[in-house]
């Protein structure tokens, strides 16, 4: 069996920061192409301390450094600004993210879209929300690298131009460990860490194996659904995560995903090694 730790987005820090801090103009609420959901340019839930929030019982799960559940206004975003040793994944849930990079990459990516980022010795970047009508929603996540001083890289994934925008109601492996020949992803990152995906419809089941002496963490990214491994179970909602660690680093384990008769889900799972040592947070 598996613990499950429900992570409530209630408990979440959520970031409004001051436009100008990443080179944005004032906020123009009255704007009839402002999206509700925020008054501000940003709005951003830390999964993970990060910036002007800082909690060192909530600085890491594993290898997963940072998850940040982003919402950007249109004709809004972050100005050029530098990252180094980390691998930087950004999935884009909503709206289009335009990126430009030192070494000369510039893309726009839609919904479905993943992109990453080896910082390495040093990168510097933008992200952009281009669009003067629509929202943007993406999920940044930093993940540890095995070493430091890597050589920079960029790569990215279009669901849209590989046609499998379409595939719902089971996993897709995302973004994999560069080091393991035993799978092919579209992305792949200097560390053991596993990305899949999913867009479950309303009264579906998937299930996922996880195998000794690993573990997991789970966003919800839209919709809801439950999770259960053998007698534990959480519900999660949208914007919800769910830590997933074993309890018996020797034996693997089973999660069912299910979602109601009446609500589909779309679910985001970052896979890795377990690390032993995770104490919970307490604040949750």
């Amino acid at each position: 069996m598996l613990n499950l730790k429900h992570i409530p987005s209630t408990k979440l820090f959520t970031s409004e920061p001051n436009p100008s801090w990443f080179g944005n103009p004032p906020n123009t609420p009255q704007s009839p192409h402002w999206d509700a959901r925020s008054s501000n340019w940003l709005k951003s839930r830390f999964h993970f301390s990060f910036a002007e929030y800082s909690n060192p019982r909530n600085s890491n799960f594993g290898v997963l450094r940072v998850m940040n559940d982003d919402f950007v206004q249109p004709s809004r975003g972050f100005g050029t600004h530098g990252h180094a040793d980390m691998e930087i994944v950004t999935y884009v849930v909503e709206g289009w993210l335009t990126h430009k990079d030192s070494m000369g990459t510039e893309e726009s990516l839609g919904p479905g879209s993943v992109q990453f980022m080896t910082a390495g010795s040093g990168i510097r970047h933008s992200e952009y929300n281009d669009s003067d009508e629509r929202g943007l929603r993406f999920i940044q996540s930093w993940i540890v690298p095995r070493k430091r001083g890597l050589k920079p890289n960029y790569g990215s994934f279009d669901p849209i131009g590989s046609g499998s925008c379409s595939v719902r109601n089971e996993w897709r492996h995302l973004v994999s460990d560069v080091q393991n020949v035993s799978v092919k992803t579209p992305v792949e990152i200097e560390q053991d860490a596993n990305l899949y995906v999913a867009e479950m419809d309303a009264g579906q089941s998937l299930s996922f194996e996880v195998s000794k002496n690993r573990m997991a963490y789970i966003l919800c990214v839209d919709g809801s659904v439950k999770v259960t491994s053998g007698s534990s179970e959480v519900g999660l909602g949208r914007h919800d995560g769910c830590e997933v660690t074993p309890d018996n680093v020797s034996n693997g384990a089973e999660l069912l995903f299910r979602t109601g008769d009446d609500m589909p889900a779309h679910v985001l799972m970052f896979e890795m090694e377990y690390t032993g040592g995770i104490a919970g947070r307490t604040d949750f």
